[in-house]
């Protein structure tokens, strides 16, 4: 008997385990089955988004973050190419290096071989898309002239609005290597003449040209509007002429020119001119037909061995609204002139910045400035004493911060109107910011805000300069309360934040 019973009772509970297991798959199942209903009704909600705005969402990302979504679905594999706007940058293909690989991602010629890769992909006969910006960056390297046949041969049957080329250096320490990239720069010039005709933006560095080089360049990029030469020569005695219809924009960043001539352009809006070779019979710019010039910036670390420029001369064809100067450290290059004869030409002129005046000036030569442009109204200066790089032994005579320092004084009776803001970075607690700051604010009937601010640290070497910046509630209050004394009507004074001054390096 209970030799019977008891292989009954182990059947029944071995049944009773297998149920209970098989309930537990079926409930298993059953979340595994919800889990991918709201998965699928997720990626229906996704896929139900029409394609242009599925792009759209896509055109926000990066170029090579946008083709990682390629791998989704045989829906997602083409639409990162549908893009309005195509921009292509070497630098965002650099990675970290690869053991396995041979070849560093992040080296100069695998980082061009990927541009033009996906620029020949971008640009593929097999997408027609209409494109309203082409905007590629990339290094003067052999590989890269496939980048601008590629561009050269799409432009003959797809719609590109806009193109832009930022064409970085291989080398540039060198003169050989300058002359090298010039040349190569005009061999990638005449490979893609529709290319660089249909060029709006062109961005070149550290290169050797001749002044017909450039003017060829000029001639054919007839649709150029933003030129920019960073570092590019043509000779201590060359003289460039520059006409063009359509640049609104031209830089020339630390390059080597004789003299520059604008002699026509009709359509420029912003000329920069940073750094030029120092001449004692001429100056570095000539403005002919500019009729729209509003911005000028002019920089330069000036000698004893640079002519000072008389405004009046230089501009005497242009009415600035904004005149940015940097004089970078060194002597004031500009001469105080009367009213009179700086007057017409500055009576646009809205806002002024001053940068980097050396500590061995004072600030009282500036208000010329105020007599001779009655609708300024914000005037911001700099004040600054650091370098982190030092001329060379034999050069150390020709720059003196001291030569020929500019003197103006101010007509006692000069009343202003429409200066509304002054700003000072770098100020101290010193007699000459207090006696220029009272000059200011008596001849400045309706400024509203002072700004004083500390000088700040170095860009290149985090240097920040022990001054003598009110640094306490009370010290700045003090000062408050003396600015106010100078003038009845309501003036707001600010200061740097506290806790964002920088400590002095030892």
């Amino acid at each position: 008997m209970t030799d019977f019973v008891q292989p009954k009772a182990v059947e029944m509970a071995a049944d009773v385990k297998e149920l209970k297991q098989e309930d537990l798959a079926t409930k298993q199942t059953d979340q595994e089955d919800l889990a991918s209903t709201k998965q699928t009704d997720e990626e229906d909600w996704l896929s139900s988004l029409p394609d242009d705005i599925l792009s759209s969402i896509l055109e926000r990302l990066q170029l090579h973050e946008a083709a990682r979504t390629s791998i989704l679905s045989r829906r997602w594999r083409y639409l990162f190419i549908f893009r309005s706007q195509v921009v292509i940058d070497a630098d965002a293909f650099h990675y970290k290096d690869n053991k396995s690989s041979m070849l560093a991602l992040g080296d100069l010629a695998q980082r061009n071989a990927c541009v033009v890769k996906a620029t020949k992909s971008m640009l593929a006969q097999s997408s027609q898309c209409p494109i309203s910006l082409l905007r590629i960056r990339f290094h003067l390297v052999e590989e890269s002239i496939g980048i601008i046949h590629h561009v050269d041969g799409a432009l003959s049957d797809r719609k590109i609005a806009t193109v832009h080329f930022l064409i970085l250096p291989e080398g540039h320490r060198t003169e050989d290597e300058l002359v090298t990239n010039g040349r190569r720069f005009m061999r990638f010039f005449y490979a893609g003449p529709r290319a660089f005709t249909n060029l709006s933006y062109l961005h070149i560095h550290h290169l050797m040209l001749s002044i017909d080089d450039v003017v060829n360049v000029l001639n054919t990029c007839k649709k150029l509007e933003h030129l920019i030469f960073q570092s590019c020569e043509c000779g201590f005695e060359s003289v460039l002429q520059i006409e063009h219809p359509h640049l609104t924009t031209l830089v020339f960043d630390g390059c080597i020119f004789g003299k520059i001539e604008l002699n026509w352009l009709p359509s420029l809006k912003c000329f920069s001119y940073w750094t030029w070779f120092f001449s004692q019979d001429q100056y570095p710019l000539s403005l002919g037909y500019v009729p729209q010039l509003s911005t000028l910036n002019l920089r330069n670390q000036a000698s004893i061995m640079h002519k000072s420029i008389r405004l009046s001369e230089l501009l005497c064809n242009a009415t600035i609204s904004l005149l940015d100067l940097d004089f970078e450290c060194e002597r004031i290059w500009v001469e105080p002139e009367a009213p009179k004869v700086f007057g017409p030409l500055f009576q646009y002129l809205q806002i002024l910045i001053l940068q980097n005046i050396h500590e061995e000036c004072d600030l009282d030569w500036t208000m010329f400035f105020l007599e001779a442009a009655p609708l300024l109204k914000q005037v911001s200066i700099k004040v600054w004493d650091h370098a982190c790089y030092n001329s060379a032994e034999e050069w150390q005579d020709m720059y003196q911060k001291g030569y020929n320092l500019p003197r103006w004084e101010a007509r006692a009776d000069l009343k202003h109107c429409n200066l509304k803001v002054l700003a000072i970075k770098g100020y101290q607690v010193e007699e000459k910011f207090t006696t220029y700051i009272r000059r200011v604010v008596e001849a400045a009937a309706n400024l509203k805000l002072i700004l004083l601010s500390h000088s700040g640290s170095c860009e290149q070497c985090e240097f920040s300069p022990s001054t003598r910046y009110p640094r306490t509630h009370e010290e700045r209050l003090q000062i408050k309360e003396q600015i106010e004394e100078w003038r009845s009507s309501p003036l707001k004074i600010g200061f740097e934040p506290l806790e964002c001054r920088p400590s002095p390096t030892k």
